[in-house]
């Protein structure tokens, strides 16, 4: 039997919560729990907004579509994560990108109107809220400095150097495949894989399926 309870504990709105606080919530709010199967659609883009979502398990892909059919992977979302959070208390309530599972999961869905109860009843989870929509800005941030780099190298370069500071390592782990990273700055993953063997062979970096090895932490700086 899916154990909601814990699941909530782990979730970044409940952080610090007591068990006797997520059964409260429980009990006061309205929600509702659904199962999606693997490419299931949650959301479509334009589709009206008026609950957020909370993954209780497994994981979702957020993603941008154009009229010609073309999707790029905004985001991908795991047992945890919220969406929905920076959208519900906009002027326009719609969902701005398509929300697919990408394996079974379990999402809990909680009207607008018990967020703001919630915030008034429990500070933690105004904080906790205020921070999920802080790190959303700060992510939206370092994604548009991404797709406004003026070259796939400066692209590449400006990731590398974001990632060695978070992982405290010259050799970079890669949390997604080329084609997903390629997606993340914009450009086609042939062009990156191009731009990455130059850098390759003039000794910038060495390259392994996982990981990106940086030869020459200076050098990266000065191609920025």
């Amino acid at each position: 039997m899916f154990d909601i309870k814990r699941a909530l504990s782990l979730n970044k709105l409940f952080k610090d919560f007591h068990n006797k606080e997520i059964t409260d919530f429980l009990i006061s709010s309205q929600y509702q729990t659904r199962d999606y199967a693997a490419s299931q659609i949650i959301a479509l883009e334009g589709d009206p907004l008026t609950q957020i979502g909370l993954l209780l398990s497994g994981k979702v892909s957020v993603e941008k579509c154009f009229p010609s059919g073309k999707k790029i992977t905004i985001s991908q979302l795991s047992a945890g994560d919220i969406f929905g959070e920076a959208i519900i208390f906009s002027p326009k309530k719609v969902f701005p990108s398509m929300v697919t599972a990408v394996n079974n999961c379990k999402v809990m869905f909680v009207d607008q109107e018990h967020i703001i109860k919630m915030c008034f009843q429990n500070e933690k989870f105004l904080l906790n809220l205020l921070q999920l929509l802080s790190e959303k800005i700060l992510l939206m941030d370092y994604r548009l400095r991404f797709l406004s780099g003026e070259s796939i190298r400066q692209k590449i370069c400006l990731y590398l150097l974001e990632q060695y500071e978070e992982q405290k390592r010259f050799d970079i782990h890669l949390t997604v495949n080329r084609e997903a990273l390629a997606e993340q700055f914009g450009v086609t993953r042939p062009s990156l894989s191009r731009e990455l063997n130059k850098m390759r062979k003039e000794g910038l970096i060495n390259l392994t399926r996982k990981t990106i090895i940086i030869n020459n932490l200076s050098l990266l700086e000065q191609n920025l």
